[in-house]
């Protein structure tokens, strides 16, 4: 008896691996050059995920219109096949270039059904209560600021459990270097043709090697550089740079008038008579981060806050 129940245990084991593996290997996540929605939540995130899968589908329909049908992707498939069976005929010929062949054909197959553009994806953040939905659209801030408008004149959320909302133009490694880089070219879209008021909205989770202080001087300077004549103002700011950091990834936007919009947060834009809900919880880190850093800033910050 104890022989087999060793050998139970032992194939278990295998197959529970075997099965991390798999389901670890068809997991998204997050990459640099991504662009798409940052959310937050308190609870159930499969909740969170499955409403902000609801709000984007149906505003981007509204927007852009349906969905592609799958008609492009069943000609692809088709000619892969032909590819694939003049491959193998190919094949026949000469045994030496048979592996090589299939190889390459199943490669395409699985190069495709790895890169299928699907209009919204969830990713994995690796942060608890934090969802990233990747997309494929080339403007997520305009989606975004339909979802506001909308629901400022309706006062409908549509959501339960999604807190905030917010639009993501870039995802980098949180790193300086790669943060500069890749702030350069949204910085350029932003602040380098007209002067305009900004503000830095700074949040760290499970990453303690991006200093506050360092990142929001260094972005101001960066700001400042495209236009000398645009200013910090932290209260009524016309665009605010959001910075969320997130482990190794750091997930940049400029939106205008955040501050005026509640900072996306959902519940507080369909509710705004209840200004101490849910909305003022959510964003009092927030707050209280930016006052931080601009109290503890150098003084040429303070001179432009000024």
């Amino acid at each position: 008896m104890e022989p087999t129940n060793k050998k139970s245990k032992m194939t278990n084991k295998y197959h529970q691996k075997n099965k991390k593996k798999y389901y670890q290997g068809n997991k998204q996540v997050l990459q640099a050059g991504q662009r798409g929605f940052f959310a937050t939540c308190n609870i159930n995130e499969k909740g969170c995920v499955r409403e902000c899968y609801n709000l984007l589908n149906h505003y981007a329909d509204i927007l852009y219109g349906p969905e592609q049908p799958k008609e492009p992707e069943k000609k692809e498939s088709e000619e892969q096949k032909d590819a694939a069976a003049a491959a193998g005929e190919t094949a026949k010929v000469s045994d030496d270039d048979d592996d090589d062949d299939l190889e390459a054909a199943a490669a395409k197959c699985r190069e495709t059904l790895t890169q299928r553009k699907v209009r919204f994806q969830n990713v994995e953040t690796g942060t608890t209560n934090c969802i990233f939905i990747r997309t494929q659209l080339d403007d997520p801030v305009g989606l975004g600021k339909h979802i506001v408008n909308d629901i400022t004149t309706t006062g409908k959320s549509m959501s339960r459990f999604v807190l905030r909302l917010v639009p993501i133009e870039a995802v980098c490694r949180a790193n300086m270097p790669d943060i500069i880089a890749a702030a350069g070219p949204l910085f350029d879209k932003h602040f380098l043709k007209e002067p305009t008021s900004y503000g830095i909205i700074f949040n760290h989770r499970y990453n303690q090697q991006i200093k506050r202080d360092q990142i929001i001087l260094d972005l101001a300077d960066l700001v400042n550089s495209k236009n000398v004549g645009n200013k910090v103002d932290l209260k009524q700011a016309k665009k605010s740079i959001i910075v969320e950091v997130l482990r190794g990834w750091c997930l940049l936007s400029v939106i205008d008038n955040y501050l005026e919009s509640k900072k996306y947060n959902l519940a507080e834009l369909a509710n705004p008579s209840e200004k101490k809900s849910n909305g003022d919880n959510d964003s009092k880190s927030e707050e209280k981060s930016v006052e931080a850093v601009d109290s503890t800033a150098s003084p040429p910050a303070v001179q432009h806050a000024e």
